[in-house]
């Protein structure tokens, strides 16, 4: 079954090891006070909406934005002869963490204010605070790492990852993205996880592009590289290499191909699926094309007996049957042009910087309409602004999106809204 979205904001913090983490939580643990782990993002919240101030004016303003009841609130426990409010402890716990990550300034005895870093990266989730911002009647978006996401998803569950991760590119990106080698490691340890949650027919869809060799016109083979790791050391085989093709990219790097034309543009993106099982589920007939006008005269004039191509292949009078459509190929022209679309409208209208590396709603659907059915569990690590998480709905999937950008989070929201996605608020942001 899904794991379902609480029905209450809840910071989870990573599970000790070995131990059963579920995304609910007990009535029970309400009345608890807050671990610092669960109180580190809301204070940071407040402080931003407060400005420099002292410790007292937070413990209540934290627990009535929290909604603790009264016996979470004065809950005590003794220590060396001494009493302590649990919560303000844990307060104070939160606040020595965000101090140590360089987020609250410590230079102000008696005073607590973020730094300059601090506001800074509010919208971006600290690593191992993990939240369900909202959910739908068939899934939910977490504002959470991807790493850290790893940990709330059941096991068995997916059938089909399909993202776009920040390629290692040389120049820095808005959302981020780090070198070749680190980027390798780093995806190894994520395709191990998500290996994971797959079901055992389930298999991953992961968008990938060309990087170039620091100084020199020749391309990168981090993705060689990442498809021989994969395979020798977690066992995860490629099914197939879909190439997307975007007629309207962009010609880059212009060092090599505008100015010193030396090279073409680089126009076609890799889709690698993979899976740990070679027969993972997979229906060519959920993505069929339409039919070339030649094929549809042959159809029409019916069985001629057997044909012989140009190129030699035989035709066979079976082949002329109408199965509804020509079997896809792997080379997919899909045109990554939508800046009219009624979503980045939207988003110019309210003073939005859309996500600067989105992949067309058309990618995501023929990725999820060939390895997945309806009714299945379709998940994005890295949603950016939830495009595979509207459409896995709009094809009648279970969605799950995992964020660390809140910007990014509340732009997908916009996507659910226009395209009649009814979303419940788990965790309410200022």
């Amino acid at each position: 079954m899904l794991v379902t979205a609480p029905s209450r904001a809840v910071v989870h913090e990573p599970p000790a090891p070995g131990a059963q983490h579920q995304h609910t939580m007990s009535e029970a643990a309400y009345n608890q006070p807050p671990s610092s782990g669960q109180l580190f993002l809301p204070l940071l919240e407040e402080l931003n909406a407060t400005g420099a101030t002292r410790p007292v004016n937070i413990y209540d303003r934290l627990a009535t934005r929290l909604s603790l009841s009264e016996e979470s609130r004065s809950a005590t426990l003794q220590s060396a002869g001494q009493n302590f409010n649990i919560f303000e402890r844990n307060v104070r716990w939160a606040r020595q963490v965000a101090v140590a990550r360089g987020l609250i300034d410590a230079a102000r005895r008696g005073i607590w204010d973020l730094t300059e870093a601090g506001k800074a990266n509010l919208r971006n989730i600290v690593r191992g605070v993990m939240l369900t911002v909202y959910e739908t009647d068939s899934g939910f978006i977490l504002w959470a790492d991807a790493t850290d996401a790893l940990s709330i998803i059941e096991k068995n569950l997916v059938q089909l990852i399909f993202t776009s991760p920040p390629y290692p590119l040389l120049r820095e990106k808005t959302y981020g993205n780090m070198d070749e080698r680190r980027w390798l490691d780093w995806m190894l340890r994520l395709c191990e996880g998500w290996r994971e949650l797959l079901t055992p027919s389930g298999s991953m869809m992961i968008n990938l592009g060309p990087t170039w060799t620091a100084g020199k016109p020749t391309q990168s083979l981090y993705v060689e590289r990442l498809l021989i790791a994969l395979e020798e050391q977690l066992g995860i085989h490629l099914l197939q290499r879909l190439d997307w093709w975007n007629p309207g990219k962009l010609p880059c790097p212009a060092e090599y191909v505008t100015v010193k034309r030396i090279r073409v543009t680089p126009a076609v993106e890799p889709v690698l699926w993979l899976s740990p099982n070679p027969d993972a589920n997979a229906n060519n007939r959920n993505v069929l094309r339409e039919y070339s006008d030649s094929m549809k005269r042959a159809m029409a004039q019916g069985s001629q007996g057997t044909m012989v191509r140009p190129s030699g292949h035989t035709v066979a009078p079976t082949m002329l049957t109408d199965n509804g459509g020509s079997i896809a190929h792997s080379l997919l022209q899909i045109a990554n042009t939508d800046s009219n679309s009624a979503f980045l409208r939207t988003l110019r209208e309210t003073g939005r910087t859309p996500h600067p590396a989105r992949f067309p709603e058309a990618l995501a659907e023929f990725g999820i309409k060939l390895a997945s059915e309806e009714g299945d569990v379709v998940y994005d690590p890295m949603s950016g602004s939830g495009t595979t998480f509207v459409v896995a709905h709009r094809l009648n999937r279970r969605g799950i999106a995992s964020e660390k950008s809140l910007e990014y989070i509340e732009q997908s929201r916009i996507r659910c809204e226009l395209e009649g996605i009814q979303t419940r608020t788990v965790c309410q942001f200022s």
